[in-house]
């Protein structure tokens, strides 16, 4: 299985959007209960089951945008109205999320989505439907993750954080010595994983991916959807919170083997996006 693909986002473009208003009570109702809005003393909790599941990845799509500063500064705080905890600010600031983060990734922008067609090829071999469907199925049920717990099992039978590489009978858990790199850095991590392991890392591709696979055509709106509702379920078993989250994406990154440079720039990223007064990671919980 290859790698994670390049960030495909369309340039900064902030232009007016139409929103069909409510034509009656019934639909007005039905809104609410799809985003529901609860005051807190502290601050205003948000939940809007369509915006969820592309929060899970939505540190690549803050990081095609420019960055934590530069997206809430140029999209997000414009549009937001009020201040936290008012219901304007609240209806405002999702919103502005969900124009740029539900699927960023528009058809209009990638003619043919030739472009979108050609990074699932290059970095994930899928180059049809049915080769998706299988990646996301992988990614979702095992990914990166089944590797993880292999080597973390071999580490926790043979002295955890302390054991001895060298003593560990690598055939017991049928590993080799190509195994070592990637057991030796669990180890010098050993104790930074959540009890997810990295399964973060294995479902932030999983929804980027549904994204690029829906301007490439391999997906309508509707068939994206429904594999991007298979997530959340699988988050919210395993965390608790958006900082063990994204810690958990961070270090399944590097255990893939990104670059140093890469990283380092992702962890700053991140550290911006979960912050702050226009981050709907502050007001929006895993669960």
């Amino acid at each position: 299985m290859k790698g994670i693909q390049s960030s495909i986002i369309p340039a900064i473009c902030l232009l007016a959007i139409s929103m069909a208003g409510c034509n009656s009570n019934n639909n007005k109702q039905d809104k609410d209960k799809q985003v529901q809005v609860a005051a807190t003393n502290d601050a205003p909790i948000i939940r809007n089951g369509e915006l969820y599941p592309f929060m899970l990845a939505g540190v690549y799509f803050v990081h095609g945008y420019g960055g934590p500063e530069r997206t809430f500064d140029a999209l997000i705080k414009p549009a937001v109205q009020g201040e936290p905890g008012s219901d304007s600010f609240s209806k405002s600031i999702q919103a502005a999320y969900s124009r740029y983060f539900i699927f960023p990734f528009k058809p209009e922008d990638d003619k043919e989505g030739k472009e979108a067609k050609a990074t699932l090829a290059d970095y994930w071999d899928i180059h049809n439907v049915a080769e998706l469907e299988k990646s996301l199925d992988w990614l979702l049920d095992e990914g990166h993750q089944a590797q993880y717990a292999q080597y973390r099992k071999a580490l926790d039978e043979n002295g955890g954080a302390g054991a001895d590489l060298a003593t560990i009978d690598l055939a017991k858990y049928k590993l080799s010595k190509t195994d070592i790199p990637g057991i030796q850095f669990i180890k010098g991590h050993y104790t930074e994983f959540s009890k997810a392991g990295i399964k973060a890392w294995d479902i932030a591709r999983y929804i980027n991916n549904i994204c690029v696979a829906y301007q490439a055509g391999y997906l309508n709106r509707g068939e994206a959807t429904a594999w991007l509702q298979k997530a959340p379920q699988v988050v919210q078993s395993q965390y608790s919170d958006w900082k063990a989250y994204f810690n958990d994406f961070l270090l399944g990154r590097e255990f893939w083997g990104g670059s140093e440079s890469d990283t380092d720039r992702f962890r700053k990223e991140v550290a911006g996006m979960l912050e702050g007064k226009y981050s709907i990671y502050t007001y929006m919980p895993v669960k």
